[in-house]
């Protein structure tokens, strides 16, 4: 028996599918459901090349690792940057770290690695969620038998032990895991190897001091007793080598790229010396790109924002920033691209992929409203939902012989109960 008319989504469920123009941070954790491929298609092109370059170990001497993404406001830098990721991570070749310039910073590094270590405790798979980013990271480097006695690491997690007896542990299992064969040569840090083996021990008293500890954060003598064999973080370039470390073991145990992406740089202009901002920023990013071989630094902003900076920055850092070619993201939309962002978010909404907007909404709007922003084309096709409904409302749909919503039903494959052939239940 096919469904009702009624049972057609209605104008609250219609309005709400056009909705959701602008991406925030809480949304580049999961997977966009209503994501256009097409869209931005060349900027897409250009991050894969480059991490398919990086993770197949073919990346030349003097590789670029910086990409400049800019373009204007609505033009979807932080969708794009949510789209990556979640390409990145379904095919398990990265660990996408994001941060926005939005806040006072005194010190670009350490504050790249707070946003790094956050971004690794949001889910790594950004469909279906599950272990973080942080979690799939040290089961990568504890799964490997080989390097690791099994017996120790189920007494690791399990077994009730004292604050000296965990350290002890912890200490003995660490060693194992920097002398395996597979991992000779590769210069781990014995102490973030420490800091993920404490995190096997799902504590939540154990976790923040570890949390705090790879902030680059020093620890009080009491908090430093429940992982004694951390040694303290001190010294002016702490951050930069937990972040090399960071991105060397993504490599070494699960043949990731690291990725760093910096959204909003734009927001700077809010301060008097942006200037001098933006250039210990690039500075500490090209840092980042210089230590760790396999790690690739996306750099979002507005283009007349970068236009700016750029007339005062250092050549050396232009040169390094855009060597890979900057990516001038296109606020305009084609008709074409604005048909299937229409008819993405109508699937989603009626969970159905063969609705076609054209059905309802014409070929003219989208010809009429083809070179506009995403955010004004839903904004457009949500006014259009609204006009036709109350159009609908002021004549009764007998009248009409079938207003809007029939129109819609018949698009998405509904039917009216006048509909059903003879005898049917």
């Amino acid at each position: 028996m096919r469904m009702e008319v009624e049972s057609a989504p209605d104008l609250d469920r219609l309005s709400a599918a056009f909705e959701h123009s602008i991406t925030w941070e809480d949304d580049i954790w999961r997977a966009d459901p209503v994501d256009v491929e097409i869209v931005h298609a060349h900027a897409r092109r250009k991050f894969n090349d480059l991490l398919d370059t990086v993770t197949t170990g073919q990346a030349a001497l003097g590789q670029a690792r910086i990409l400049l993404f800019h373009g204007q406001s609505g033009a979807g830098k932080t969708h794009l940057i949510r789209a990556l990721r979640t390409s990145a991570h379904r095919s398990g070749k990265a660990y996408v770290g994001y941060a926005q310039m939005t806040p006072d910073v005194a010190n670009y590094a350490d504050y790249y690695l707070r946003r790094l270590v956050n971004s690794l405790e949001k889910p790594y798979d950004p469909d279906t969620g599950g272990e973080t980013a942080l979690q799939r990271l040290t089961r990568r480097l504890t799964e490997d038998t080989a390097a690791l006695d099994a017996a120790a690491l189920d007494k690791l997690r399990e077994a009730k032990l004292s604050d000296a007896q965990l350290a002890k542990l912890v200490l003995a299992l660490a060693d194992q895991i920097v002398a395996a064969p597979k991992f000779a040569g590769q210069a781990l840090d014995i102490n973030i190897v420490r800091a993920l083996l404490y995190l096997q021990r799902s504590d939540p008293r154990i976790d923040q001091r570890v949390r705090q500890y790879l902030y680059g954060r020093e620890l009080t003598d009491l908090s430093a007793e429940a992982v004694a064999v951390l040694d303290p973080n001190r010294g002016e370039g702490r951050a930069f080598e937990i972040i090399e470390s960071l991105g060397r073991l993504m490599w070494t145990v699960d043949g990731a790229a690291l990725v760093i992406s910096i959204d909003q740089v734009e927001d700077l202009r809010f301060f008097d010396d942006y200037h001098e901002r933006f250039q210990k920023a690039a500075r500490d990013l090209i840092q980042i790109a210089n230590r760790v071989p396999t790690s690739i630094v996306l750099v979002s902003c507005l283009g007349d924002f970068y236009g700016k900076v750029r007339e005062v920055l250092a050549q050396s850092y232009i040169d390094r920033i855009e060597k890979a070619g900057p990516v001038s993201l296109k606020e305009a939309r084609t008709a074409e691209e604005a048909q299937l962002i229409i008819a993405k978010r109508m699937q989603a909404d009626a969970s159905r992929s063969d609705v076609d907007p054209l059905l309802f909404f014409g070929p003219q709007f989208f010809a009429e409203f083809g070179g506009l922003s995403t955010r004004r084309i839903l904004e457009l096709a949500q006014a259009r939902v609204r006009e036709q409904v109350a159009e609908n409302e002021a004549v009764s749909e007998e009248a009409k012989g079938g207003g809007f919503i029939s129109t819609l039903a018949a698009a998405l494959g509904f039917a009216g109960a006048r509909d059903e052939p003879p005898g049917a239940e």
